[in-house]
């Protein structure tokens, strides 16, 4: 029988380098890259003074931002062809808005750092004394904040497609796959609160439920695969995923 070994530790080596990538991201982009991440808006501040001081930074973060949204993007990949021999909708579901919807997500997004970096650049060459570029600079800024709420509901949409898929298959162990529901859940809230900006101070920790969870999955998948008894009974149900 096809064990799709392969597809585990690919699976699992792309979620995990997505998270890798995100932290590193976040470590390298600066303050104002962190301030979008976290959804919580810099004011009072010269912007685009701020980011051509951390031009590079944000560049970075830029870059860590596509590598991440690549990685997950493929990690939706290989585990489509298990997922479809149970469900062609949930598993159509999870490339959509794990991979099509959150990817496209992290391309806007990088692409939104790297138009600020460039007027941040152009405010500083003309003197900076540009109402305009100011004007451009705080509204880029202000889009990035409200884009930065709404790719977690891609996310967690293909999460919910991914995790009730893992639970019915019974790839990996349940009580994994209920630990990515109750996550996925409070991501969920942390995401509508970071929408309205409405700071409950508990938002850190509500993303946090999920964030191991991903790890463990990526490490379990990487080292145990999947449950070859699971495969069998998938296989008997559908006699195509010995191909």
């Amino acid at each position: 029988m096809n064990t799709y070994r392969k597809n585990a530790v690919m699976a699992g080596v792309f979620y995990f380098l997505g998270t890798a990538f995100g932290v590193l991201g976040g470590n390298i982009g600066g303050e104002v890259f962190l301030s979008l991440i976290s959804s919580k808006p810099l004011a009072g501040v010269d912007m685009l003074s701020l980011v051509a001081a951390n031009s590079s930074r944000l560049t970075g973060g830029a870059f860590f931002t596509i590598m991440m949204g690549i990685s997950l993007v493929a990690m939706t990949v290989f585990l489509y062809p298990i997922f479809r021999k149970d469900s062609e909708e949930l598993a159509m579901g999870m490339v959509l808005f794990r991979g099509a919807l959150e990817g496209t997500w992290y391309f806007v997004t990088a692409l939104g750092f790297l138009a600020l970096v460039a007027l941040g650049n152009e405010y500083i060459a003309t003197g900076a004394d540009s109402a305009a570029l100011q004007s451009m600079g705080n509204v880029l800024y202000q889009f990035q904040d409200r884009l930065a709420a709404v790719g977690p509901i891609f996310f967690l949409i293909g999460a919910m497609c991914l995790y009730i898929s893992f639970y019915r298959t019974r790839l990996i162990p349940r009580w994994l796959t209920a630990w990515g529901y109750i996550g996925a859940v409070t991501s969920l809230a942390a995401a509508w609160l970071h929408l309205f900006h409405i700071d409950t101070g508990y938002e850190f920790y509500m993303e946090m439920v999920l964030a191991p969870q991903e790890m463990v999955m990526a490490v379990w998948l990487i080292v145990k695969g999947f449950n070859p008894s699971a495969l069998a009974a998938l296989s008997a149900r559908q006699p195509g995923l010995e191909n």
